[in-house]
């Protein structure tokens, strides 16, 4: 047979194996999406166990929309609980959705509270928060859940996720729950003076893509933030001409070596809800030579 003959033989046979399976694996994913349990165990009788992978889908469906029936029954035949698809895990979608049932079930069979999944690479707690999701988030925190746990892509630990879209009860629970910065020494006699002021230039270049370090200049970054020239000594949030967020705005007084110094450690949880979406410097050497850097530029 032709070397192009065998080649078209051979996807023909793929095709002719692959799409069956193909076909039973949607069938599977559309009744555990719809809760259907009788043509959920007729795509997959029971006992039939088959390849895990191949249930990851259907079981984040299930668990999706609440269908706690049918994601009992997939567990049962083997559907990994910690299995991640490209749209995250199962326990997170259901955390999401406050789905508490469906959320202590996938627990109980073994998934990790503490688990990234999805393109940001979120755990299920930031999912719950983000949404507001009370009992979910109280749930996955008595199951071992970190409360200042962050995610891959941004490092925005569960607070931020849910200031930022104004869930003020969720941040008042994951406070009350230990959600916060890392206690931060304050700054020693001398040390501010001491510091290597031209590291911290050089290290405040990526400080330069969201701010400028002209007087009245404002960045031109995906999230622009305003001037850092005079920052120090600068009262908080009234640069005119800037739009502050809502969670900027509460802040009082003035931007202190030692307020810059606490800041900077960790933005996200000083601040939730801050549109300073990333940057924090949480080696201390390397802040400090930043905020000694910042105090020789001038305001005007």
């Amino acid at each position: 047979m032709p070397v192009s003959g065998l080649r078209l033989f051979v996807r023909i046979l793929c095709l002719a194996t692959c799409l069956p399976a193909m076909a039973v694996a949607q069938s599977i994913t559309d009744a555990a999406r719809n809760g259907d349990m009788a043509a959920l165990k007729a795509a997959l009788p029971p006992g039939s166990h088959p390849d895990p992978a191949t249930l990851a889908e259907p079981l984040f469906f299930a668990a999706q929309r609440g269908r706690e029936e049918a994601v009992t029954y997939l567990l049962d035949e083997g559907a990994p609980p910690d299995a991640v698809t490209d749209f995250g895990s199962a326990l997170a979608t259901a955390a999401r959705g406050n789905r508490t049932a469906i959320v202590e079930k996938l627990l109980a069979a073994g998934a990790d509270p503490n688990l990234p999944a999805g393109e940001d690479g979120r755990m299920p707690l930031h999912d719950a928060a983000e949404r507001g999701s009370l009992d979910a988030a109280r749930v996955l925190l008595d199951h071992g859940a970190d409360v200042n746990a962050v995610s891959v892509r941004w490092g925005w630990p569960a607070i931020q996720f849910a200031a930022t879209k104004g869930r003020t009860e969720m941040v008042a629970f994951l406070r009350d729950h230990g959600a916060g910065p890392a206690p931060v020494d304050p700054l020693a006699p001398g040390e501010l003076g001491a510091a290597a002021i031209e590291d911290g230039r050089v290290r405040a270049l990526e400080c330069g893509g969201c701010h400028s370090f002209d007087p009245g200049g404002i960045g031109s970054g995906e999230h622009p933030g305003p001037s850092l020239a005079g920052i120090v000594g600068r009262a908080k949030a009234l640069l005119e001409g800037f739009a502050y967020s809502k969670a900027m705005r509460a802040q009082t007084g003035t931007w202190t070596p030692e307020e810059l110094n606490v800041y900077l450690a960790d933005p996200l949880n000083v601040v939730p809800g801050t549109a300073m979406s990333r940057g924090g410097q949480p080696d201390r050497a390397g802040r400090i030579a930043i905020i000694a850097w910042l105090a020789t530029l001038p305001a005007e």
